[in-house]
């Protein structure tokens, strides 16, 4: 997914209130994004996605009043799991857990449960 399909998945959310471009590249053969979305019930959406050629890094950082929910990243850093380099963070929790790739429009549904809409 190319960075404006992510701002418009992100903008037309029921979910989201206000989404502001941190830093945004956009180049022929690369393309960044760092984004905060402003939720509904106080929640913050932290969106960092990079794009190239033969390269996709993302982290979907969730959380409310400073303090960590839930990141969904891949960050080449635990080796170890099945899901490599695919994992999330939650709140409470040392060690990620395994997960599948996501991408921010399945990022919104799994908070739309949380928040409410109907999207």
């Amino acid at each position: 997914m190319m960075i404006p399909q992510i701002l418009a998945v992100l903008s037309s959310s029921d979910i989201v209130i206000d989404v502001e471009i941190i830093e945004m590249v956009i180049e022929p053969k690369t393309q960044y994004l760092r984004a905060k979305a402003k939720l509904k019930k106080g929640y913050v959406l932290y969106v960092n996605e990079g794009v190239g050629e033969t390269y996709r890094r993302y982290s979907y950082h969730l959380q409310r009043d400073d303090e960590l929910i839930k990141r969904w990243d891949n960050a080449p850093h635990w080796k170890g799991m099945k899901t490599f380099p695919y994992h999330v963070h939650l709140a409470g929790h040392e060690k990620p857990r395994e997960c599948t790739e996501v991408f921010v429009q399945d990022v919104l549904v799994e908070l739309r449960g949380l928040l409410g809409g109907d999207e």
